[in-house]
């Protein structure tokens, strides 16, 4: 399948949303009132443990039930390949996703007003940027868990609970007020296409300015793994590339269509690199979260559009340079054992500050399957 897909396709696109969650949502606010569905979609994303569908009124138990189906295109070998690459990389990929893959996703200034008007940029900052964060980070742990295309698996339900909530909030936005002569249908075809291509090429550009040099094959495992996902939560198959060269393509092409800078997409970023900070500091560079953020986009253009800038300073250049550079010469050599071990402890420091900073700053506990506790060593 070829993705030479022009502007003028991928603006047709942006007026096609998911009839399957559409349709579900549409059929729920005839049976539910509106202080109802808003109480379901409350309950569905503050709700991080095992989803029961069982315990559901019929409509969404068949919802759960009927679309749990596997594209006849996914490859077995792919998945279990993609899966053991997270079990052996799975915290840095979590920081390139965290650091690299979300801010340059807030260059696009469609995207960011869908964001913006969910809550996104809430003042109580537990209930906005550190909620969606954590958020997205159980989201990833669910889904990257081995088995996860498997009927009933913890992640297969997840996916199609966010699938769910995309049409919960599109329905709400499209209700209120929505501009959709200058937005576009909100959460439509191009973003979610895009938001899936964040997951794996995305996360792979910033693993490869990290020094860190994945195999064509891996590559092409970890596209496919999130495009078996991106048919699950409803992105057209037609926008789903399987292997990093096609995925390359169209994430870059998804990226420069959407690319315009907002006041929202420099918040947002802002809001990021504080909540970095926030569990990640570095002694003697103050801005180190906006240097990093920047340093892994490794594009002026869209870290531009963002508001982030290199370090100014000779100070800051030399610091954070040494750092990057042991940083990189640790990955460079990681397969070695000794490197390894430094790799390993490295990464692990990441995922456990990460996860004591949602527990102790607010009060948010990421469930970590115990298969990848054990792999990067968690207690």
């Amino acid at each position: 399948m070829q993705f030479n897909l022009t502007r003028n396709i991928l603006e047709n696109y942006r007026q096609q949303s998911d009839t399957i969650a559409d349709l579900t949502v549409k059929k729920l606010t005839e049976e539910y009132n509106n202080e109802s569905l808003w109480k379901l979609y409350q309950q569905l994303i503050n709700d991080l443990d095992e989803l029961d569908y069982e315990q559901l009124d019929s409509t969404l138990k068949t919802y759960f039930i009927q679309n749990q189906t596997i594209p006849t295109w996914a490859n077995a070998n792919l998945v279990k390949i993609a899966e053991a690459l997270f079990l052996d990389i799975g915290p840095v990929y979590s920081a390139c996703l965290l650091c690299r893959a979300l801010p340059i996703g807030y260059s696009s200034a469609k995207t960011v007003k869908v964001l913006t008007s969910t809550g996104y940029l809430s003042k109580d900052v537990k209930q906005g940027t550190a909620k969606r964060l954590l958020e997205t980070t159980q989201f990833i742990f669910n889904v990257m868990e081995e088995n996860t295309f498997v009927l009933n698996s913890k992640g297969i339900k997840h996916i199609l609970k966010v699938r769910l909530l995309h049409a919960i909030i599109r329905y709400h936005l499209l209700k209120h007020n929505w501009d959709e002569n200058k937005y576009d249908i909100p959460i439509n075809q191009e973003d979610m296409a895009g938001t899936i291509l964040t997951f794996s090429v995305g996360a792979i550009k910033g693993l490869q300015v990290l020094n860190i040099k994945l195999s064509e094959i891996e590559k092409n495992a970890l596209v496919h793994y999130w495009a078996v996902i991106g048919a699950l939560i409803g992105v057209d198959e037609k926008l789903l590339p399987q292997n990093y060269t096609e995925g390359e393509h169209l994430y870059e092409k998804i990226l420069d269509h959407q690319a315009k800078h907002t006041p929202d997409g420099e918040v947002l970023t802002k809001a990021l690199c504080n909540f970095i900070r926030g569990f990640l500091p570095v002694t003697g560079i103050s801005d180190f979260p906006e240097y990093l953020v920047q340093h892994l986009i490794n594009n002026p253009k869209y870290s531009d559009l963002i508001g982030l800038h290199k370090p100014q300073n000779s100070k800051d250049q030399l610091m954070f340079g040494m750092l990057m550079w042991y940083l990189k010469k640790l990955n460079q050599y990681r397969k070695k054992p000794l490197t390894n071990s430094l790799v390993k402890k490295t990464n692990k420091i990441f995922a456990t500050k990460l996860a004591n900073y949602f527990a102790n700053e607010f009060e948010m506990q990421l469930n970590v399957p115990e298969t990848i506790k054990t792999a990067w060593g968690l207690t």
